[in-house]
């Protein structure tokens, strides 16, 4: 029983509240340097002060690269011939729809045609209107 209470306590001490928000990171920088200036504020005059956002903004790129987590060489091979394959056949499957359907329109143009260019926008409107219904769309 005694045990009981024990682990009770400590799961309470745990998700009590503080009483106050948690101040954010922002608030936490003023608040350390004594509401002198604070890190990110310009410095200098008109004339240092684009050299030194300059040489700030490089060493957070040179930061951040360092945090990159890089693919292996086998990783962009892969992944690398994986991007072709798809480029290739998604565009012979886009150049085979483009040359069918231009025949296909062509052939609904000619005189005496006009039927089937009216029956295939019938069908475009219905597969539409079917596809938003089932709630594909």
């Amino acid at each position: 029983m005694a045990a009981e209470n024990t682990v009770e306590q400590e799961e309470n001490a745990l998700t009590e509240k503080k009483g106050r928000a948690t101040p954010g990171r922002r608030q936490r920088r003023k608040s350390k340097s004594g509401g002198g200036t604070a890190k990110n504020e310009p410095q200098g005059n008109a004339i240092t002060r684009p050299i030194y956002s300059t040489i700030d903004y490089f060493n957070n790129v040179r930061g951040e690269m360092q945090k990159v987590s890089w693919p292996s060489r086998e990783d962009t091979r892969r992944l690398t011939i994986l991007c072709i394959n798809v480029t290739i056949a998604s565009s012979i499957f886009l150049g085979g729809l483009s040359v069918i359907l231009t025949q296909f329109i062509e052939t609904g143009l000619a005189p005496g045609n006009a039927w089937m260019l009216i029956a295939t926008i019938i069908v475009m409107v219905g597969g539409a209107v079917y596809a938003i219904r089932s709630g594909r769309l």
